[in-house]
């Protein structure tokens, strides 16, 4: 990216003693007048193959994290 002087979108970590310091990240923001505003994320699995354990557990970890953050935003009820 740094020879195009350009950038990409990504959900993963990134670590400058891996990448350099070259690279910055920058939050994704959702925006609700672009129908194009929101990143989805998944996995693909061959038929007949299951995940590793370590793949069940980042599953698993997502569906926990992922649950707090809408419970976090839906309105408080009065």
């Amino acid at each position: 990216m740094v020879g195009l002087n350009g950038y990409t979108l990504c959900s993963g970590i990134i670590c400058e003693e891996l990448n350099g310091s070259d690279y910055a990240a920058i939050p994704f923001k959702e925006d609700e007048t672009n129908r194009n505003s929101v990143m989805e994320i998944g996995y693909i699995v061959k038929n007949k193959n299951m995940l590793s354990d370590i793949a069940q557990t980042y599953i698993s970890e997502i569906e926990k994290y992922l649950a707090n953050v809408e419970t976090a935003e839906q309105p408080l009820s009065v």
